[in-house]
Parts: C-alpha cells; sequence; structure tokens
C-alpha cells in the first residue's frame, strides 16, 4: 500500500504590512468528512473547530497566514509532477507569481449610472458584457492580448495548445449603500459578508482566505484578496490527502473599492491548472482594476 508522509504547516496572521486585519483562519471549505477527526457527524460550525483543533493539537503555531505541505514521497494528490501547494503559494502563504514577461493588455470598458440612479439591484459585467449602462462611473480593467476569449473563458494563445487562463471575470456592484469601512474589516467578518457577493460568487462566502493587501489609486484604496475553495469531498479522489480535508481546487482574485458609498467589485476566477498557466496575468489583471466617477 503506498504511503503518503505529509506534514502541514499553518501559519496565522493577525496583521499585515499593508495595514488592515487579517483573522486567525476559518477554515470550513477543506473538511472531506467531520468523521476523519471526530468519528461523528457534526455541522459546519464544529468541522470549522475540528480542523483548527488538529491543526493546532500537531503543534503548529502562527505568526503569518500560510499552507506549506511536504512530502517524503510523491503525494497521491499531485498531478504533474511535485506538490501542488509548493507550486502554488511562497512559503509566507501568498500565491505564486510565474515567469515575468512583457505582455500586451487590451482594456475591457465599463459605464454605469451612479448608486442613486439603480439603488436597489446588482450591476454587473461578466466578461466585459455589462447588465446596465450609463455614463458617471467608469470602471475599466485590462487583459492580455494572448488571451483568447471563448464561451468557457479565457484561453492563452502563447501557450502549446492554448491552454485555458481563466473561467470568468466578473465585475459587480452592491446594490444599496456601503460605508469604506466595511472593506477594513472584511477579513475579520467573512470575505463573502463583507463584499456582498451575488448568488454566482456564493463559493466565497466559505471559501479560505489566503492573504491580503492594499492598493492606492489616487484618493482611492483598494483591497486585494487572494482566496481559494476546496470540495467538500474528496474521498475516491487522488487528490485525497488523507488527513480528512481536501486540497484547494479553486482560486478567486478579488478586488474591492467603496466610491461614494458604492461597493464595486472584481473577482477573477480559474481553477488549479489554469493558475499554473496564467498566475503572473491573473494577478495584472486584478491590479488593473480601476474605478472613476464622471
Amino acid at each position: 500500500m503506498r504511503r503518503v508522509f505529509a506534514s502541514i504547516v499553518l501559519l496565522l496572521a493577525c496583521h499585515n504590512s499593508s495595514g488592515f486585519t487579517l483573522p486567525c483562519l476559518e477554515s470550513r471549505a477543506h473538511r472531506s468528512t467531520a468523521h476523519a477527526l471526530q468519528g461523528a457527524s457534526h455541522d459546519e460550525s464544529t468541522e470549522t473547530n475540528s480542523r483548527r483543533s488538529f491543526i493546532l493539537g500537531a503543534g503548529i503555531l502562527s505568526t503569518q497566514l500560510s499552507y506549506v505541505f511536504s512530502s517524503g514521497n510523491q503525494p497521491a494528490w499531485a498531478e504533474d509532477g511535485g506538490d501542488m501547494t509548493k507550486q502554488l503559494f511562497n512559503e509566507d502563504g501568498s500565491l505564486k507569481e510565474g515567469e515575468v514577461e512583457e505582455a500586451k493588455f487590451r482594456t475591457v470598458d465599463i459605464a454605469w449610472a451612479d448608486l442613486s440612479e439603480s439603488e436597489g439591484k446588482y450591476l454587473f459585467s461578466i466578461d466585459g458584457k455589462a447588465s446596465d449602462s450609463g455614463s458617471k462611473v467608469r470602471l475599466s480593467y485590462k487583459v492580455p492580448e494572448k488571451w483568447q476569449q471563448d464561451s468557457d473563458g479565457y484561453y492563452d494563445k502563447s501557450t502549446t495548445g492554448t491552454l485555458k487562463a481563466c473561467e470568468r471575470i466578473t465585475v459587480y456592484r452592491a446594490p444599496f449603500k456601503v460605508n469604506p469601512e466595511q472593506l477594513v474589516k472584511a477579513a475579520t467578518i467573512g470575505i463573502g459578508e463583507a463584499l456582498y457577493v451575488p448568488e454566482d460568487l456564493k463559493i466565497l462566502k466559505k471559501a479560505d482566505l489566503l492573504s491580503g493587501k492594499t492598493r492606492k489609486q489616487g484618493d482611492l484604496m483598494f483591497y486585494d484578496f487572494d482566496m481559494a475553495s476546496a470540495p467538500k469531498e474528496c474521498e475516491m479522489s487522488p487528490e485525497n490527502l488523507g488527513l480528512g480535508f481536501c486540497p484547494f481546487n479553486s482560486i478567486y482574485l478579488i478586488s474591492a473599492v467603496v466610491v461614494d458609498d458604492a461597493l464595486y467589485v472584481l473577482a477573477a476566477a480559474c481553477d488549479k491548472s489554469e493558475w499554473k498557466v496564467a498566475n503572473a496575468d491573473l494577478k495584472r489583471v486584478r491590479s488593473s482594476f480601476s474605478v472613476n466617477l464622471a
């Protein structure tokens, strides 16, 4: 029988260098089954505590938000050689960037009415197709010209076989006024709750926060979050770590800003294979998100 030796280091940060608070990790999405730790059925809250108890009970101390997996043998869940987590994350828990290369980008422009004219409903732009139009608010982001947009996502024409690079890029505005302080405490109250995520992004309510930072654009403060989710069950999957929870299989790069009491959010979604192909480009897409008032 194949044996997999895995050690887990979970390093938790209460503060990062960008000036807002990160909580001790509340992991809900990794659990494949509560029986793996407790031998009985539990609700979601108990499963979260059980997972944390397992991690802390293994003698894991906390200084920064990070997942690090190491294995003496080839992990059963690594698909094409090497530890997938090491491929995805830096030692400080942030998502890795790929090779830096010069890339040309095209700008996706969105024009909406201000919140007073459309209060009470979400506004959306999915892959550049907006649900509404207006002239008071101008939003934009940039995507690489080498990306070919198709009905099911974006494909990188510069790769052999034109590999898929991104699932979807969603921009939305919350339907009501939001206090900017909502973003300051987002990591504490939950990213999904703080960003009033719509139904299409409800998975973010249970996704794990990997890292967060702020960036300035003029007088505006953008809050960028790296998030990831995992399947609830993977017992029959080759990716089962054998420790009662599953590895991440979806990654979300989020950027959020409040402008004149209106919350604007960009969410770029990819799976782990797409992340390996286009992680640097995906981060550039997020950092290009811009909001301006006419």
